[in-house]
């Protein structure tokens, strides 16, 4: 009952009037559009993830290392 209430908007008495399949039907598509929507943002992470791959860092460089390597041309401005 508290699901009907709290996330798919049905008043009180209306969840207490509906039939026991009915709440059910609503709850499973609840849970089915949750799912869909979780499926399409891990797609997207992972579209996003393959757009934006530069690799990763491997070590660090302190600054005068890396003044060093900007100006002999080794690191790209």
């Amino acid at each position: 009952m508290y699901v009907c209430i709290k996330h798919l908007g049905i008043s009180y008495q209306d969840v207490l009037v509906l039939p026991t399949y009915e709440r059910r039907f609503f709850l499973h598509s609840l849970i089915n559009e949750n799912k869909k929507k979780s499926e399409m943002m891990e797609e997207q992470i992972e579209e996003s993830k393959n757009k934006n791959a530069r690799g990763t860092r491997s070590s660090r460089i302190g600054g005068e290392q890396l003044k060093s390597k900007l100006k002999s041309g080794q690191i790209p401005n």
